[in-house]
């Protein structure tokens, strides 16, 4: 007997370009392409609304006027719209995604990413009450429910990536960027305070202080970019030391010419940023936060060194840039782990299974 398509509605804080952000909608994707009909609410806009328009997904912003007004809204929209299914990625939009079940009649998914610590609200207890099912994207975050409130049973199920090819040759790329034949270390992440792009910055003049020829590429936006740019700049580092690019719509092609992918967070969920840079074959050297461990094992797929420790993420760097037999193993081993253990279809298959479940309890 065929399961029958579910309607589901995905509520997040904003579309601004981080992993999260990312995920929902590579997920509503999936979930339309699968037959179902899969939409998202969000309370702000940011760059990713235009990538949902581009890829026919709908958006509801409910952002104008006061709190009142915006819980009215979010009443209506959901009344009209009957979902099966509310799936809430974050707790600041957790009190739109009950009103949602509330009006609805449908069941409540909330998905812990991480995102919380020093960035947005906790649930509250009449909220987290109206939960069917909590779901983390790593074991390490699973243990933290409590930090946002939240006090029932949890299970985990990773994040996946999609593996998308680049559009463009890595000599290309390399010659539009100016990059030449320095090795290449990206950074894929917003500018938040927990992502650390201001160790990786120092990071980067250690190595330039030590004659390492690498660039070093930030990829993404937000609060903290001015602040890091003015670091690099009180360090003496240049355009041939780093590059700030700001949000991208090319990330595969901008992974595909680089040679190392660094990510020195200070706290994690599951990054999408790291799967995807293992599933172009760069090892990866970040921090044993979140769910990193679980994911990049420290001297197969990459390197774990400690948080806010600008020397030992230098060295790091410096011995896969000296190296390039052992960058080409550990991002082949990367490559291996994330095909066989951390696919798209795999994760979404697993939310739906999730998704039956509490429909039928």
């Amino acid at each position: 007997m065929t399961s029958r398509s579910l309607r589901i509605i995905h509520t997040v804080s904003s579309l601004q370009g981080g992993g999260m952000e990312q995920f929902v909608l590579r997920l509503a994707e999936s979930q339309i392409k699968a037959g179902h009909a899969a939409s998202i609410v969000s309370l702000n806009d940011g760059p990713l609304l235009e990538i949902a328009a581009q890829k026919n997904l709908s958006v509801t912003l409910i952002n104008h006027g006061p709190m009142l007004a915006r819980i009215a809204h979010c009443a209506m929209h959901f009344a009209w719209q009957a979902p099966d299914i509310v799936h809430c990625h974050n707790p600041t939009s957790l009190r739109y995604a009950t009103v949602g079940k509330l009006v609805s009649g449908g069941r409540l998914l909330f998905t812990d990413h991480a995102q919380t610590k020093g960035i947005i609200r906790k649930g509250s207890p009449f909220e987290w009450k109206r939960v069917d099912a909590y779901v983390a994207v790593s074991g390490e975050t699973a243990t933290h429910a409590g930090d946002i409130g939240y006090q029932g049973p949890t299970e985990v199920i990773h994040n996946g990536v999609e593996f998308a090819a680049a559009g463009r040759s890595r000599d290309a790329v390399r010659a539009e960027l100016g990059l030449g034949n320095r090795a290449v270390v990206v950074n894929v992440a917003s500018f938040y305070p927990v992502k650390a792009q201001d160790v990786l910055v120092k990071a980067a003049a250690a190595m330039k202080n030590n004659g390492v020829p690498v660039t070093t590429l930030f990829l993404g936006d937000g609060a903290e970019r001015a602040r890091v740019e003015q670091l690099a700049r009180d360090l003496g580092l240049g355009p041939q030391d780093v590059r700030f690019l700001g949000f991208r719509n090319d990330v595969p092609d901008i992974l595909a010419a680089s040679d190392i992918f660094a990510l020195p967070s200070r706290a994690e969920g599951l990054p999408m940023s790291i799967l995807e840079a293992m599933s172009h074959r760069l090892p990866v050297v970040c921090t044993p936060v979140g769910g990193n461990p679980e994911l990049v094992l420290d001297g197969e797929h990459g390197k774990l060194t400690p948080v806010d420790d600008a020397d030992a993420l230098a060295q790091a760097i410096a011995q896969l840039v000296s190296d390039p037999v052992l960058r080409q193993r550990q991002g082949e081993a990367g490559y291996k782990r994330v095909t066989q253990d951390f696919s798209f279809e795999r994760t979404s298959s697993l939310y739906e299974a999730i998704y039956r479940r509490i429909l039928k309890d």
